[in-house]
């Protein structure tokens, strides 16, 4: 009985590890390792260890069609019919739209002076990756910045109020704080909501 019992453990563990994979360009999927994948957004980037191997490997951004990493999903997107692409997270998807974006940190370094400061973009597109409707916020507290983000969960609402999953979701960020910062833990929350 304890050899059935040992087998069955790895069959499960072998197949929970292979729900996270990246698929390039080409239609190549490779199956990695969650836990051994970062997404540089910075550098656009996804550094990587395939599943069964020990060594890193990197995709370039422009090179992805997709990517489902854990709970996340990234995606390649021509938003507005543009040759080149970029890449976002896909936060939630209806039949007819997408919600997309991210969330990207500049740090800056002269001499001993360090200061950062994060970029948010979100975008309600269609199916033909055009866009519909789309909100930039950056961080720190000017009466503008902090105007910008109070647009973030309006947006969200306007496009996607019948998606009771990704309604639930927004209701744990957007809460009343004096400067609204709270909602931009939505971006750090990458995981991907199907409401079709």
């Amino acid at each position: 009985m304890k050899k059935y019992l040992i087998i069955l453990i790895l069959v499960f563990t072998g197949s929970f590890a292979q729900t996270s994979y990246i698929v390039d360009k080409k239609g190549t999927k490779t199956f990695v390792r969650p836990e051994r994948t970062d997404i540089i957004v910075i550098d656009k980037r996804i550094s990587y260890t395939a599943v069964g191997k020990s060594w890193e490997k990197y995709i370039k951004f422009e090179d992805l069609d997709h990517a489902l990493i854990g709970t996340s999903l990234l995606k390649s997107f021509h938003l507005n019919q543009k040759k080149k692409s970029s890449v976002y997270f896909v936060y939630g998807e209806k039949e007819d739209k997408k919600l997309i974006g991210l969330a990207t940190t500049v740090t800056t370094t002269y001499g001993n002076f360090v200061s950062s400061k994060t970029y948010y973009e979100l975008y309600a597109i269609d199916n033909n990756e055009t866009v519909i409707e789309e909100v930039g916020a950056t961080s720190g507290n000017s009466k503008n910045k902090i105007d910008d983000r109070t647009k973030i969960a309006s947006m969200i609402r306007k496009h996607f109020s019948d998606c009771p999953q990704l309604m639930a979701k927004l209701d744990k960020y957007d809460i009343d704080d004096e400067k609204n910062t709270s909602i931009l833990n939505f971006f750090s929350d990458t995981e991907y909501l199907n409401c079709k």
